[in-house]
């Protein structure tokens, strides 16, 4: 996977500006504020059509413009790809000119592995953040979990209103819960296979980093307690529920309520772990979803690094650097740091100096 060409119109502080990168390290370097991240922002829409800073999807249009558009060029297994992303009222997608109805359509087309100094606080924060961070990975290997998903989340909305508004009866929420067991046992099926495939890796770069001193391993944590991915069973739990849910007023079992809790030498992180044992279990997730992206597709994802090199001591960033320089890497940082084989572009005010 290899990027080739990113093109920003009217995107965030960008007018108009043409990144070509090379297929190494490419590093975008300038003072904060000036629109270092909004390049990686812009690259990570095409893994999943939308913005992982956003909360509205027009606080990426410039001011005072009407609408933005991105264009990526890249190939993916010696085929080059076109993708287009266009947003105004509405989001039009394109992928070598063709439209896009379905955001899950454009999902496995561009496969990057993001790195944010935000994801520093995914060990200690709630479980929502954790569980954001296994979807996005797990929806760039599997669209079908994306669908499953985006179908799950949607019925459950119409449940939790209904519940909320006291005006469903057991029948209707009867409905709604097939539909949930449905969505949810196939959202856990994907969720337990992935942590299964993440904590081989993970477990060996933790130690490799900690010099043989740590062991860690990830467990998933699941609402619905035994046979998660089961329909039946799945189904089963829900309908025990009912008379507490409409007490209540809100859905209490599914994959919304799910959570991953992370382990150093068997002490739970959220609890125990120190600074340099989360940037380390940070950095062992990403080499973990880089390798399985590899394994899967036989590709290696590109990376992006916000502002890594801050948020980690000289040994560490050797070691990460050690391990990507197979991949093109694209990075930002405030100074111009000694890259081997690297390009670099200068920031300034949403223009390329």
């Amino acid at each position: 996977m290899k990027i080739k060409k990113l093109t920003l119109l009217n995107f965030r502080n960008y007018k108009k500006e043409e990144f070509i990168f090379n297929e190494n390290v490419n590093v975008i370097y300038g003072k904060n504020g000036q629109g270092k991240t909004n390049v990686l922002e812009a690259l990570y829409f095409f893994c999943n059509g939308r913005s992982y800073r956003a909360t509205k999807e027009k606080e990426v249009i410039k001011k005072g413009e009407e609408k933005a558009k991105i264009i990526l060029d890249f190939s993916s297994n010696m085929r080059n790809t076109k993708c287009e992303i266009e947003i105004e009222n509405t989001k039009i997608i394109k992928v070598n000119g063709i439209g896009i109805g379905k955001l899950s359509e454009l999902i496995g087309y561009f496969k990057a592995i993001m790195f944010t100094p935000d994801m520093l606080s995914l060990i200690k924060e709630g479980p929502s953040k954790r569980r954001n961070f296994i979807d996005n990975f797990i929806s760039v290997l599997y669209p079908v979990y994306f669908k499953s998903l985006v179908s799950y989340y949607k019925v459950l909305k119409q449940k939790n209103n209904a519940l909320k508004l006291k005006n469903a009866d057991d029948e209707m929420l009867k409905v709604w819960n097939i539909s949930l067991a449905k969505y949810g046992s196939i959202v856990s099926k994907y969720r337990k296979h992935i942590i299964e495939k993440i904590n081989p890796y993970a477990k060996k770069y933790q130690k490799e980093m900690s010099s043989e001193k740590e062991e860690f391993f990830i467990k998933y944590n699941p609402s619905v307690k035994e046979k998660c991915d089961d329909e039946s069973y799945f189904l089963s739990v829900l309908d025990k529920n009912i008379e507490r849910e409409k007490e209540i007023g809100f859905s209490l079992i599914g994959p919304h309520r799910d959570d991953f809790d992370f382990f150093v030498n068997n002490m739970e992180m959220k609890l125990y772990a120190s600074q340099g044992q989360i940037r380390t279990a940070v950095l062992s997730l990403i080499l973990s979803e880089s390798d399985i992206i590899d394994e899967i597709f036989n590709e290696k994802p590109v990376i992006l690094l916000d502002d890594i090199m801050s948020e980690l001591d000289i040994e560490r960033r050797m070691y990460l650097l050690g391990k990507i320089k197979d991949k093109q890497v694209i990075i930002t940082c405030t100074d111009k740091e000694d890259f081997d084989n690297a390009k670099f572009f200068k920031i300034e005010d949403g223009k390329i100096k």
